[in-house]
């Protein structure tokens, strides 16, 4: 019955701007509804209050009629404004047949909710003000005629059917404003994701791998005296490629984490980094030879065998046209030319958009004076002597 009672309208998606307004005209109508069912049939049997009866009957009426013409027509506007006069016009017929007394006046505090959220914030003050200015002048004028209060069973009902309304109005409101913050929230970490993902291949782009490499290479575990092997590593500068066997077949590599995991796993420990730059062989070529969609494609399938290959530390980006970057933590020179080898051999015997690909690899690591820059600058610089080497191979800075 709940879910017949909501009904979806096609024209109003979840992302649309008046579904919540919708689904709260809906709640709306089935809270006047139920409630003026319900006070119809106490005033008429409970009561004998057939004045208070024929005014709930009225509201029971109107209150099917608006909804039946809604999910007719599913005319926002107009059913806002109707639902917000017939809700304030019978409260306020009840407040002053009840001369404010039994503590009728506690309904005029429904007025509000349902004007301010069904047709917005000026035209709900307006309304709210004439209802309560009523309201005032009808306690005005118990003030100038005082009488005896008596606390009747219809006082009772009056502030337990308003507490029960209030209760469920707020209810809705506030899953209506968790959605909209959690869908907020989805869609900043949607925005979030495209803001540094490069569209094509899926991996971090240039403005993520900056930011991740500076954050990085700031922190005090990587600017930490470096251990003797590590020292030593960084005094290579200039050498041949180094040729080193491929990856062993057991070897379990995998890419995808976030700047903090680098931190919070480089905050445990003093080590070195390293980078990687590798660019496609004759790449030129093969835009030139069989058109760019189909280099893109090549694009895209070398981006995801590099990516397989990393290790759950690594951070592969993709720096620019063919190039890309591997951020290698904990990783000295030497063992950054070794993972670079394999990868380079592994890249060497797979079938990509078949055809056989080569890649070739600068690699550099991190010393104190080092910016994330001259870091970068370091490994393009090993990378160009590999493509001016003879290319498909690894050269190290």
């Amino acid at each position: 019955m709940i879910k017949f009672w909501y009904k979806q309208f096609p024209q109003y998606p979840p992302d649309h701007p008046d579904y919540w307004r919708i689904r709260l005209i809906e709640h709306s109508l089935l809270i006047t509804t139920s409630y003026f069912l319900i006070l119809t049939l106490i005033n008429l049997f409970y009561f004998e209050g057939y004045q208070y009866a024929l005014l709930d009957g009225s509201g029971l009426v109107i209150s099917l009629g608006i909804y039946c013409r809604f999910r007719r027509t599913g005319h926002v506007k107009i059913t806002a404004w109707a639902v917000t006069l017939m809700v304030a016009s019978l409260i306020m017929l009840f407040v002053i047949s009840a001369k404010g007394y039994s503590h009728s006046l506690f309904w005029a505090t429904l007025i509000p909710p349902f004007s301010f959220f069904l047709i917005g914030r000026t035209w709900g003050t307006f309304i709210s003000c004439i209802c309560f200015s009523v309201c005032a002048f009808i306690v005005y004028l118990q003030t100038q005629d005082p009488q005896p209060v008596a606390f009747s069973t219809g006082s009772l009902f009056n502030v337990i059917e308003v507490c029960i309304a209030q209760i469920l109005l707020f209810r809705f409101y506030e899953k209506t404003r968790f959605s909209a913050y959690k869908k907020l929230a989805l869609r900043n970490l949607e925005i979030q994701k495209m803001a540094e993902t490069d569209k094509l291949t899926g991996l971090y782009n240039r403005e993520k791998l900056d930011f991740a490499l500076d954050t990085l290479l700031t922190t005090p575990a990587a600017n930490a005296p470096m251990a003797t092997e590590s020292a030593n590593a960084t005094k290579r500068t200039d050498e041949a490629p180094i040729i080193y066997q491929p990856y062993a077949d057991d070897h379990p590599l995998k890419n995808h984490q976030t700047t903090q995991d680098l931190l919070s796993k480089q905050a445990a420990t003093q080590y070195p980094i390293s980078v990687a730059i590798i660019d496609i062989d004759h790449f030129k070529q093969i835009n030139d030879n069989h058109g760019h969609l189909f280099g893109d494609k090549v694009l895209c399938q070398l981006a995801q065998l590099l990516q397989n290959q990393m290790r759950s530390d690594d951070l592969l980006a993709r720096w620019g046209g063919e190039e890309f970057v591997v951020v290698l933590p904990n990783t000295t020179l030497a063992d950054a030319v070794e993972l670079t080898e394999r990868l380079r051999l592994y890249i060497a015997m797979q079938n990509i958009q078949s055809m056989e690909l080569t890649i070739s690899l600068g690699v550099a690591q991190y010393r104190v004076e080092d910016t994330a820059h001259s870091l970068l600058d370091r490994a393009d610089k090993a990378l160009y002597s590999a493509k001016s080497g003879g290319r498909n191979c690894v050269a190290a800075a």
